[in-house]
Formats: C-alpha cells, structure tokens, sequence
C-alpha cells in the first residue's frame, strides 16, 4: 500500500472482518502502528484504507472522507519537522 511500509490491502480486510476494526485510525495506528513508524507514509495510505473499510463495513464515500479528515487532522501531529 506503500512503498515504506510494508501492509497490503488483506490486512486492511483481516482487521476488518477478524479484529472488529472500525476505522482508520484503529488500523493505521493500532493494528500496524503505521503511525508511528511513518507518519507521512500511513497519510499517504489513509484514503486507500479507508476506501477498503468502507466497502467492507458497507459505508458510504461520505464516511470514506470523513475518516480521511478525521485521521489526517490527528496524524500532522506526528509528523517530524
């Protein structure tokens, strides 16, 4: 999903359908603590992700964008300067 870190989309799935991940942050900061390996990088994947639980939590684009404000707001506190 990035060539910095390395998760793939089936991940995004599993932590969906086996963890009960229910939004980006949950599995860019949580499951793989992509945030704090690479801020800039987990960013760079957070539409991807979000794209990929909304299909599979059967949510709208509307909520797609919103966990992508949502989680860019949180993460450029985590980027280094």
């Amino acid at each position: 999903m990035h060539p910095d870190l390395d998760y793939i989309k089936a991940e995004v799935i599993w932590a969906v359908r086996e963890e009960m991940a229910l939004c980006v942050e949950d599995f860019l900061a949580r499951r793989t603590r992509a945030l704090f390996l690479n801020a800039q990088a987990s960013m760079e994947m957070d539409p991807a992700v979000a794209r990929l639980m909304a299909q599979e939590l059967g949510f709208d684009q509307n909520w797609e964008e919103q966990q992508v404000r949502l989680y860019q707001e949180n993460a450029r506190g985590y980027l280094l300067e």
